[in-house]
């Protein structure tokens, strides 16, 4: 029985190793990468130099011990200067005791003397003569005419006066224009025109000259009074 039992694992031993055998054979054999060995070169950097040594700073020299003429004495702070009288006092006197709500003695009372008045010395009397009475002051004269700055007021306009438009001016497709005119107000404020200062158009000056003389202003005063005055009126004429 031993024996046949040794035979049979023996058996199945050599199944197993014919079954491992086979098993390598079916295995297809892979492809194995060609590997490339180099060498490699180790650099190293190159030490850094030694840190210079530290210079140890030069000791202290000692103080020079001082002198004998320089040793002073050195108060105590702790004891309070007492001063000493020359001249002995006696404590034992009486002190006569200081009130504070007691008033001072008043101050003696020092009177001015007289100052002496000066007296007037009298002038002697002049004749003046006859006295003359002062001239009138002649009021200004009057300007023929004043500027507008001259005045005591602006004048007002109250009423201008009508013109037509230039056909002609309207055929070119011009709607207004500006004529400036040197105008004199009379002392009732009536209007006269006196020239032409600047225009946009020639065609205007008619007209605004129409216009000038059918105006009229409040009347212009100089200090209260009526008088005449010269302006520049600039005159829009539109269409």
């Amino acid at each position: 029985m031993k024996f046949s039992g040794t035979l049979v694992g023996m058996l199945v031993a050599a199944m197993l190793l014919a079954l491992l055998g086979l098993s390598r054979l079916l295995v297809p054999e892979g492809k194995v990468a060609d590997v490339e060995v180099r060498e490699i070169e180790i650099v190293t950097d190159p030490e850094p130099p030694p840190p210079p040594p530290l210079e140890e700073p030069p000791p202290d020299a000692p103080p020079p011990p001082p002198a004998l003429t320089e040793l002073t004495e050195v108060p105590d702070p702790a004891l309070v200067p007492i001063p000493k009288a020359l001249v002995p006092m006696d404590v034992t006197m009486p002190v006569d005791p200081f009130f504070t709500d007691v008033a001072p003695a008043p101050l003696p009372v020092v009177r001015e003397a007289p100052r002496p008045v000066a007296r007037a010395t009298p002038r002697p009397a002049t004749n003046p003569g006859p006295r003359t009475a002062p001239r009138p002051v002649p009021p200004p004269a009057m300007k023929s005419s004043y500027g507008v700055g001259e005045l005591d007021s602006r004048p007002r306009l109250l009423r201008h006066g009508r013109a037509s438009f230039p056909p002609s001016l309207a055929r070119k497709g011009v709607n207004q224009g500006t004529v400036t005119l040197r105008v004199e107000l009379s002392t009732s404020g009536g209007v006269s025109v006196l020239g032409v200062v600047s225009a946009t158009h020639p065609e205007l000056i008619d007209s605004a000259k129409r216009v000038a003389n059918g105006s009229r202003f409040t009347a212009p005063t100089k200090n209260g009074q009526r008088v005449k005055a010269i302006m520049s009126w600039p005159i829009v004429i539109r269409r």
